[in-house]
């Protein structure tokens, strides 16, 4: 009875809105999904007005913006043209490559021509697994003025613009997908041991004195492919780990490691890589640089913190964010499609040589390299790109060739065998100072002589190769210690 009195002493307007909130509370009741969906789509909402305030009242210092311009443009411009990870799209991807490169090499031609008076192989475009050359390191020169140049008219043209945070986040995205790019080209090269083959003859049967130091650790890291595996799976995984955003910062970190790591290799061992590991190092530094004040909170003043750095540009519109998605994952896919089937490929085939090498594996002492002109016998020895004669070659049981040269160089070199026809070719992006390739027809009168004579388009400049083979051990200490859990000396010898 109370209730009702109460009820009835209520105004028209209280038992409207009282009447509302019922209704509200019965449809909240009936549909709480609703509810919660509006509630965090206004959380949403509210929570992306508040970030977008928050980089509206950010303001860079004159500096910091001109070297944001500065760093943008030198690390895009010098990742593209060190490394050519264009060249992985489809069709056309090679010609935009090819075409870069072509203006960058001329450029840097010219300059080191006129500027630092560069004369004979340093001023030519030649076959070379360095990627220290002096047309590189000028290159790389030319590079920084034009970012210099470039930030001088950017900050002019735009120099009421407060910050730069959305260009930094685009800076991000395109590096983060270069490193993973990298990481797994060249950890591919490792998990799939290529890079660093199993010890060559040339080196087995040469005093230790007289390797240079890159070929010690080339002969270090080779000695053990389960080694070189492991070093490639960690690069491969730091890739995978960049990848995905919940884990780029873990993988930035970890790259940092393996590329500091590589780059003291390359600097101690005088590794002739030493331009594209410092790249690729400064490439990651850049990719962990927004998140460094929180890795300081974090690790050095032991506070629980979060990283703010953004992996992709703040895009507002649904199908802008499903197109960077679909960029990222289709350049993952076209760089393992034109990696990981390739070294795969030639790891199965190395591996098929070693167990059953070929009847020609081992070392041969070139006796002579003549060629038969008008009645004479003349001298035509195969040049190395240095001018040095080709005095012995190493036909090693992976397949791979090493050739030395009258001043004790090795380069590298290849071969196929055709024994059904008797047919050799050798071919080297290192000897007459170009791409040599020569075809001989070969017989051998023993098992401990060889005689290459050239065929086709190359019969009439090339000599006839007369060859021996060298006596070599039946066994290496070096390949066959193996490991021991226990020791009761160190081995050293």
């Amino acid at each position: 009875m109370a209730t009702n009195v109460r009820d009835h002493t209520q105004s028209v307007p209280e038992r409207e809105g009282t009447l509302k909130s019922k209704e509200v509370m019965m449809s909240t009741h009936r549909l709480p999904g609703a509810v919660n969906q509006a509630t965090e789509r206004s959380f949403v909402f509210s929570k992306k007005n508040a970030e977008a305030d928050e980089i509206d009242r950010v303001c860079w210092s004159v500096p910091f913006r001109f070297a944001f311009c500065l760093l943008f443009l030198f690390l895009l411009l010098s990742d593209v043209v060190i490394f050519s990870p264009l060249s992985i799209i489809p069709f056309v991807g090679d010609a935009i490559s090819n075409g870069i490169s072509f203006v960058a090499f001329h450029a840097a031609q010219w300059t080191g021509v006129h500027a630092f008076h560069l004369s004979g192989i340093a001023m030519e475009a030649h076959p070379t697994d360095s990627r220290d050359t002096a047309l590189n390191w000028i290159t790389l020169g030319l590079i920084l003025c034009a970012s210099v140049f470039g930030a001088l008219v950017w900050r002019v043209l735009d120099r009421r613009r407060p910050h730069y945070q959305t260009a930094a986040a685009w800076l991000r995205f395109l590096l983060r997908m270069l490193l993973v790019f990298l990481m797994l080209r060249y950890g591919s090269g490792k998990v799939f041991p290529l890079q660093m083959s199993r010890p060559s003859l040339a080196v087995l049967n040469e005093p230790l004195g007289q390797s240079s130091p890159m070929t010690l650790l080339w002969t270090m890291i080779g000695l053990h492919p389960l080694y070189q595996i492991l070093c490639g799976a960690f690069e491969m995984l730091a890739g995978v780990l960049l990848f995905f955003r919940r884990t780029a910062l873990l993988g930035a970190l970890l790259n940092a490691f393996i590329m500091s790591n590589v780059l003291l290799f390359n600097l101690f061992f005088d590794v002739p890589v030493k331009l594209g590991a410092g790249l690729i190092l400064l490439t990651t530094i850049a990719v962990i640089a927004p998140d460094l004040g929180s890795l300081y909170e974090y690790f050095w003043l032991h506070r629980m913190t979060a990283p703010t750095g953004l992996w992709v540009p703040p895009l507002e519109r649904r199908e802008f964010r499903i197109g960077t998605r679909v960029i990222e994952v289709g350049f993952v896919l076209l760089a393992i499609y034109n990696l990981v089937p390739g070294a795969y490929t030639m790891a199965k085939q190395e591996s098929q040589n070693v167990r059953h090498p070929g009847a020609l594996t081992g070392e041969w002492h070139v006796d002579s390299d003549v060629l038969r002109l008008d009645g004479h016998n003349v001298d035509t020895p195969v040049l190395t790109a240095e001018g040095s004669p080709l005095t012995a070659l190493y036909l090693e049981p992976d397949g791979r060739v090493m050739a030395r040269s009258s001043d004790g160089r090795l380069w590298r070199a290849g071969i196929q065998v055709d024994p059904q026809k008797r047919t050799l070719s050798l071919y080297s992006g290192w000897f007459e100072g170009t791409r040599f390739q020569g075809s001989y027809l070969f017989a051998q009168p023993d098992p401990n002589h060889l005689v290459l004579k050239p065929f086709g388009d190359g019969a009439g400049m090339l000599g006839t190769l007369t060859l021996s083979r060298v006596p070599l051990p039946d066994h290496y200490p070096l390949l066959d210690r193996g490991f021991h859990w226990i020791n009761e000396w160190a081995l050293e010898r």
